[in-house]
């Protein structure tokens, strides 16, 4: 038996991180082949969720997690031994040899792709490079950003989808299992900070079109920065959300965020819904304007 993910009680920091013993990685088992990693606040206040995806031939990891903030430099995370037990663990339970891994990211960011080092080495794992050349290769989409590909784990087909605006290289994926959406940072309780904003308004009618083409019953994606007031979000670079956001939003939080997009049309601006703030950035990188709390 699985805790609902919306009664998982999540790590998310602490007033005082010298004295915390919250542990670097949380693992929750979201079904027999699906798991959730969370990495602590006070490791990195990104606090980012992972994807660990399991199949008869393959495992996908996805994202590896920020770089530590200053004051958690002395503290190596445990990323690599937490997935190999997991992977270890599964075939075990399930009496099969172990799947091979492969180790991609949502996005480029570096606070998606840090832990890459720490798979380099391990046996049966091939580590796509967060280039758009080695995401488009390894999954199949010569047309970027349109189409969609399909990730065969083994008894398990993932479908992936481009969603370039937040970063160039973002992808969404699609898990017709667990019916879940995972969607990085271009939808998640935070904010949702756009660079292209056409890229991104497109990407928004893409989620839109598979949401409505497939059934989706939980989105997740990378982060939480919203409180549970509806509108309002932690200050950037908190290291403590005692209150915060459920991690699941839906298919409904999809078409939202897609209709948003199409009211704001070609004159994008700060725009605040209950469950997430869409902050895009002028050409120079600068926020638009000041989302709540921010």
């Amino acid at each position: 038996m699985t805790t609902p993910l919306e009664s998982v009680a999540w790590i998310h920091g602490a007033r005082d991180c010298s004295g915390t013993g919250d542990p670097l990685v949380q693992v929750h088992r979201m079904d027999r082949d699906t798991f959730v990693l969370r990495l602590s606040k006070c490791y990195s206040f990104e606090a980012n969720f992972l994807y660990l995806l399991l199949g008869r031939e393959r495992a996908l990891l996805l994202d590896t997690g920020a770089r530590p903030d200053a004051g958690a430099r002395d503290r190596a995370l445990p990323l690599r031994r937490t997935v190999d037990e997991l992977v270890t663990g599964w075939a075990a339970e399930r009496g099969v040899p172990e799947p091979e891994l492969v180790v991609a990211h949502t996005h480029a960011h570096g606070d998606h792709v840090s832990g890459d080092d720490q798979f380099t080495d391990r046996p049966r794992t091939r580590v796509v490079a967060p280039t758009l050349a080695a995401v488009t290769g390894f999954f199949g989409l010569p047309d970027w950003p349109e189409g969609r590909a399909g990730l065969d784990l083994g008894g398990r087909e993932l479908s992936v989808v481009p969603l370039p605006g937040h970063e160039p290289t973002h992808v969404a994926v699609h898990d017709p299992r667990t019916r879940a959406l995972f969607t990085g940072d271009t939808l998640y309780p935070g904010l949702l900070t756009v660079r292209d904003w056409p890229a991104y308004r497109r990407s928004a009618a893409r989620l839109a079109d598979l949401v409505r083409q497939e059934e989706v019953s939980v989105v997740l994606g990378a982060h939480v920065e919203m409180t549970s007031t509806p509108g309002v979000l932690y200050p950037l670079g908190t290291t403590w959300q005692p209150d915060e956001h459920p991690l699941p939003l839906t298919a409904a939080h999809v078409l939202e965020l897609h209709e948003a997009c199409e009211a704001m049309a070609g004159a994008p601006h700060v725009d605040v819904h209950d469950s997430f703030v869409i902050q895009p950035l002028a050409a120079d990188g600068a926020p638009s304007g000041s989302p709540p709390g921010a």
